[in-house]
């Protein structure tokens, strides 16, 4: 799968996922993108006098019509209107891409970089699609540049180090690529433990660690344990913080079951506090209002499901108002910890 982007003019909404080391992942930074499956997020233009008019009709053919070829011609109409314009040239390599059409995908991603106005943030994803349209077309040295330009000094983009790391494998370069496994390796234990956000906390990103382990394993690198800590005392957390609402339900706050779970709070938040690596700031609260509002969700479930037999003055039915009450009440107060 490719990056997108998408900007102002087009008035659409995307996601994107791409494909590594044999498994799809989510990127770790989104970056907007044309491919939600059955989904049709675009509207299609009342008419078309624009280049973003064009655009729009061009994001509507692919999206909700899945017609990639009918796209290329609309991006084609709107690079007529305006050949310095490079938002065009950007969409029309995905749809190229998309089609198959790697030799044509490489030219228009070209293009825009050549123009790199910057103007609509285009370049930075026209260097990684043309690396993945050159890994298409075996051209394995040039991917590889074009990812080295996506990195730079550095980035945070665990995706980037992957892919290329691939390729430098593919190759039989043994060393660099190990040097970016290993770099892909420390971005995975850190996003898992909450360095970047919730962003990559859940399993997927642990599929990816483990993968990426069996790599280097696979190139004769031995690695310590991961160290994922900070990510279990999280999660511990955020787990007890539900439990203990739940509980409330039925308990006073000064009940001994009530006391166990605070002291058990405590000591889990004074491990948070001296664990390596620190979690962003806010990674426990979202942890929090995530766990409580998936509860929360089931508890209403339970109830629609639950008056369909018993009256409303059923205790069952007001044991689960009062749960839901005391989740609302922790997604509150975390909600307010998350203000500026």
């Amino acid at each position: 799968m490719i990056k997108f982007s998408c900007s102002i003019p087009s008035f659409v909404a995307y996601t994107s996922s791409i494909v590594l080391l044999g498994f799809a992942v989510p990127m770790m930074t989104p970056i907007l993108a044309s491919d939600h499956g059955d989904t049709c997020n675009s509207l299609k233009p009342p008419s078309l006098h624009t280049v973003a008019d064009f655009i729009s009709m061009g994001h509507f053919q692919e999206e909700c019509e899945k017609d990639s070829l009918a796209a290329v011609s609309t991006f084609t109409q709107a690079i007529k209107l305006n050949p310095q314009a490079e938002e065009p040239y950007y969409h029309r390599a995905n749809a190229y891409y998309k089609l198959g059409n790697y030799q044509a995908a490489v030219t228009d991603y070209s293009e825009v970089i050549r123009q790199n106005t910057g103007k609509f943030g285009f370049s930075s994803p026209a260097y990684w699609n043309r690396a993945r349209a050159y890994e298409k077309l075996g051209e394995k040295h040039k991917a590889i540049l074009d990812l080295t330009q996506v990195i730079g000094d550095s980035s945070s983009n665990v995706d980037d180090y992957l892919l290329r790391g691939n390729l430098y494998r593919d190759l039989g370069d043994k060393e660099s690529a190990i040097s970016d496994y290993k770099t892909a390796e420390n971005i995975l234990q850190q996003s898992l433990n909450g360095v970047f956000g919730t962003g990559m906390m859940d399993a997927r990103y642990q599929e990816m660690l483990d993968k990426v382990r069996t790599e280097l394993s696979q190139l004769g690198v031995s690695l310590p344990a991961p160290q994922l800590t900070t990510r279990w005392t999280l999660e511990a957390i955020a787990k007890m913080e539900v439990v203990r609402a739940l509980n409330l339900a039925r308990y006073t706050p000064q009940n001994p079951t009530i006391g166990k779970f605070d002291a058990q709070l405590q000591d889990l938040y004074k491990q948070l506090a001296n664990s390596q690596p620190q979690s962003y700031k806010g990674t426990l609260e979202n942890l929090i209002l995530n766990a409580a509002s998936e509860q929360l969700e089931g508890l209403e479930k339970e109830r629609s499901e639950l008056i369909k037999r018993v009256t409303l003055d059923n205790p069952a039915v007001g044991l689960i108002d009062e749960q839901k009450k005391q989740l609302t009440l922790l997604i509150n107060t975390n909600r307010k910890k998350l203000m500026p």
